[in-house]
């Protein structure tokens, strides 16, 4: 009698290593609370707080390069440690901490994006009950969408984009070109092409309050794109010129006096409106650089070169006179208002070699004297009134003199612009759009289902 065998029993797939379960289970929590949405919120306030210092703090990229070189000046360890943390205080946009605080928000709202989209087809799909929560589990997704399309939006456009400054002195037009920027950051994805339209500076004013202070920032601009007159428009502080997906923003302002340099020969070797900086626009500073003066001091065989440091009191108040003649007006003057009431410049000039042609970058704002003279002596300003021109002297051959004069013929003012070009603000509008939709759905939509539901089931128990 033939006796059954019994069948072998079923291969079971052996279990994992105690290390590589222990692995995926840490990997699995850890990625678990990687993706939760109080996670995402962390990364949003640190990259918030990153915000708020690239606020109050001048940018590189968008702010004047003088304000920044004096925050750093003035917070050299602060910015130094920061810059070891990964976060240089004047360039926080572009720091390595900012970019691994929005990849990592980018990540944790991806997935939490596409976990709760998924179980929402799932049960839209399978034509689950159209309940109040349903609803508002709707609505919770697009409000947490509409957070990863913010965080898109902000990528994408600063990729595709750019962000400079340009400064624009009243009656000057300038080409909306690389070269006409003072700074300017280009994203990585941007094809390199600007415009190339031109914007003039008409005129510029800054009423000023009782105090002091101005009442508003007024630029009134002219727009033209080939031939074509496009717009002329006032621009404020809180109102851009917008063209061609390029918008200028009003940030600052400052004098730009217009100064004349003619040599012995009587030749006009600089004839520029010079940009002075100042936070108080009531004393304002600026260089003064004569590189091709087109004259040679006896004795030298290299033509030698003028350079002066300037101060500009728009409302200069005279002061007596302390100890000996320290100008050519034997004045000594003090800052009064903001507004242009007694223009006066002093002038502290050096002659000798500017330290062009060594190789080194020089700051506009900022003059290099170590191969340079001062003119008088202790580096003595003298005074310029508006209107006015002042004879100097050089040695000549023979034991004589060459004159050569400085004028201050006009004062003009200048305005400081942010200039940006931003795609990413059609994905801004679908996100604004997206949040209130969510938020409507969530907090209006679902408890008005939920009372008609209750209404409903008290009727049909009664």
């Amino acid at each position: 009698m033939a006796t059954a065998t019994a069948p072998p029993p079923t291969a079971r797939r052996s279990a994992p290593p105690p290390r590589r379960r222990r692995a995926r289970t840490l990997f699995g929590h850890f990625w678990h609370e990687y993706t939760r949405m109080r996670t995402a919120i962390y990364f949003l306030i640190g990259i918030l707080l990153i915000v708020l210092i690239g606020t109050f703090v001048p940018q590189e990229f968008s702010s004047a390069s003088v304000k920044v070189s004096e925050f750093v000046a003035a917070h050299q360890n602060l910015n130094d440690l920061a810059t070891h943390l990964g976060l240089p205080l004047t360039s926080v946009f572009v720091s390595p901490l900012f970019y691994i605080l929005l990849a990592s928000l980018y990540i944790a709202l991806l997935s939490c994006v596409i976990n709760r989209g998924r179980a929402l087809i799932v049960r839209t799909v399978r034509r689950y009950p159209r309940t109040p929560q349903y609803w508002g589990e709707w609505g919770s997704w697009m409000f947490h969408t509409s957070f990863f399309l913010l965080v898109v939006a902000v990528v994408w456009g600063k990729a595709t984009g750019f962000d400079g400054i340009m400064t624009i002195t009243e009656g000057q037009r300038i080409a909306e070109t690389r070269a006409s920027y003072d700074t300017l950051q280009e994203g990585m994805l941007f094809d390199g092409h600007h415009s190339g339209y031109q914007v003039q500076l008409n005129r510029f004013s800054a009423p000023l309050q009782s105090n002091g202070m101005p009442s508003d920032f007024v630029s009134n601009m002219t727009l033209t794109d080939g031939a074509h007159q496009v717009v002329t428009q006032d621009v404020r502080v809180n109102e851009y010129l917008g063209y061609n997906g390029v918008d200028f923003y009003q940030q600052d302002y400052g004098w730009a006096p217009r100064m004349v340099v003619r040599n012995p020969s009587g030749e006009v070797v600089s004839d520029t409106n010079i940009q002075m900086i100042s936070d108080s626009k009531a004393a304002s500073t600026g260089v003064l650089k004569v590189p091709a003066f087109n004259y040679t001091l006896p004795g030298q065989s290299k033509p030698v070169q003028i350079g002066a440091r300037l101060v500009l009191y728009p409302d200069a108040q005279a002061l007596p006179q302390v100890s000996g003649p320290s100008n050519g007006l034997n004045l000594v003057y003090a800052a009064g208002t903001a507004a242009a009431n007694n223009p006066v410049m002093e002038v502290q000039l050096f002659v000798g070699d500017l330290g062009l042609d060594n190789g080194a970058s020089q700051d506009v704002f900022s003059l290099d004297t170590s191969g340079m003279s001062p003119y008088y002596s202790g580096a003595a300003a003298f005074a310029l009134p508006i209107h006015q021109t002042t004879t100097l002297s050089l040695p000549a051959a023979n034991g004589g003199t060459a004159n050569f004069t400085v004028s201050f013929p006009d004062l003009r003012q200048f305005s400081l612009f942010h200039v940006k070009k931003d795609s990413g603000v059609p994905l801004v509008y679908t996100a604004f759009v997206l949040t209130m939709t969510g938020l409507l759905t969530k907090l209006y939509l679902r408890p008005l289902l939920e009372r008609r539901r209750r209404r409903r089931t008290t009727i049909l128990t009664r």
